[in-house]
């Protein structure tokens, strides 16, 4: 298991699904979880601590991780896992929509990014890992809100490691690929659909939220020292080969 004794995480998005299962594999390896989410987060680890936040505030995520920084006094680690599913052909989804993805998948992450930076610089270290997609990596018809703004996270999270490299921190995606979380639920009703997404992955099977969040937690540890500006597919294969199954 890849230590995270004596460090603090901020999770966003850390209530359900991969936010969720990646605030337990921090804890099981030592580390500190500061938990932010929309929802309120009650069962905590010993020492955690929950925030109420909407990524796309500017103003309340500064507050979020201040308040991190005055409960813990540090932030070593951010993952960006708060987002949303948008679907639709682009005559297919209204305005209001296209902008809730954007500022909820793009600008959240981009603003969490920017408000634990300056913590980081000035320790000298840090890590950060972003949450793209399968998706962001290759098309998928009727998902364009979704699929435009995860390939867009993978161009910010080359960007911020390309910027702060030379300060000590540390920037990477992992790309999921059909993980069973509470945002693919939908697909439970789905049969067909769903059987015919799994078939696309080379290991013939849905992923679950804690085989993503222990490759984050990698990427946080300091066995990752010489890890950064990757994308690390997350998603039993789909991404390397298209299978045709007989």
């Amino acid at each position: 298991m890849h230590s995270m004794a004596g460090k603090v995480v901020m999770v966003t998005g850390a209530a359900s699904g991969i936010g969720r299962a990646t605030m337990n594999a921090v804890h099981e390896a030592g580390g500190t979880v500061a938990a932010a989410d929309r929802a309120a987060i009650t069962d905590l680890h010993p020492g955690d601590s929950a925030h109420i936040l909407d990524v796309s505030d500017a103003g309340a995520t500064d507050a979020a991780v201040a308040d991190v920084i005055a409960r813990h006094g540090r932030i070593d680690g951010l993952v960006t896992c708060a987002g949303l599913a948008i679907e639709g052909a682009v005559t297919q989804f209204d305005l209001a929509q296209w902008e809730r993805a954007l500022a909820v998948n793009l600008t959240g992450t981009m603003l969490s990014c920017r408000s634990v930076l300056p913590h980081m610089q000035a320790a000298g270290k840090g890590a950060i890992v972003t949450i793209a997609s399968i998706y962001g990596m290759t098309g998928s018809p009727g998902n364009t809100p979704y699929n435009v703004t995860k390939g867009a996270i993978l161009q910010l999270t080359r960007s911020i490691a390309a910027d702060y490299a030379g300060y000590g921190v540390r920037v990477n995606a992992v790309s999921p690929g059909y993980i069973e979380t509470p945002m693919t639920g939908m697909l439970e009703h789905a049969g067909p659909v769903r059987d015919a997404f799994i078939r696309m992955h080379l290991m013939n099977r849905p992923g679950q939220p804690s085989e993503v969040a222990r490759v984050i937690r990698f990427l946080l540890s300091d066995d990752a020292s010489f890890v950064t500006g990757a994308n690390i597919p997350v998603d039993g294969g789909f991404s390397a080969a298209q299978v045709i199954r007989v």
